[in-house]
């Protein structure tokens, strides 16, 4: 079971997974950015199973928050089934996400760790770190989940509004300019 909420996050009760993208019933979910201390982010391909979105970019981990947890604690769990890393995790804000059959409030997390990924292969069919600016030039413009899309928006505005989340940034290798120069 999953929160039913309304815009302003307030809990009405309790609905299906199957009821809320049926009816488009407004639930919780949450995604998390791994980022390594290359200040790489590691975006996965969703498994070409799954019945929303599959064989599409996505966050490192994205999840329904079950009713009765946290996000945080629905992030913590899901970081641990989805990709095998236990590590603290920084909440970065919410957002209100609408694409049929998704109508969720969607909180995002950011988690660093150099922990190699252990992916769970029914969830996901491949995953690799990406710096900022492939993501940007290679990944956006390709079939994405519309979550992630709306999700990577708040990831950059934590990093342009937070002084401390400076220090996960690094200057740019030669490697990633001519990365970055690939892209156009």
């Amino acid at each position: 079971m999953l929160f039913h909420v309304n815009e302003a996050d307030e809990v009405l009760g309790q609905v299906s997974r199957q009821e809320a993208h049926e009816k488009g019933v407004l639930h919780r979910s949450g995604m998390v950015f791994l980022v390594n201390s290359h200040g790489d982010i590691l975006i996965t391909m969703r498994s070409a199973a799954k019945e929303t979105f599959p064989s599409r970019y996505d966050a490192s981990v994205t999840f329904h928050v079950t009713y009765g947890e946290t996000y945080a604690a629905s992030a913590q769990r899901e970081t641990l089934e989805e990709i095998g890393i236990v590590a603290p995790l920084t909440y970065l804000g919410k957002l209100l996400h609408h694409d049929p059959p998704e109508h969720q409030i969607v909180a995002v997390f950011l988690c660093t760790s150099d922990t190699e990924p252990n992916v769970d292969r029914a969830e996901v069919s491949g995953h690799h770190f990406y710096s900022r600016a492939e993501i940007d030039c290679r990944i956006m413009p390709s079939k994405i989940t519309p979550w992630l899309r709306d999700g990577w928006t708040v990831f950059l505005k934590y990093f342009q509004n937070e002084p401390k989340a400076h220090a996960f940034e690094r200057p740019v290798s030669a490697r990633e300019e001519i990365r970055k120069n690939a892209c156009g």
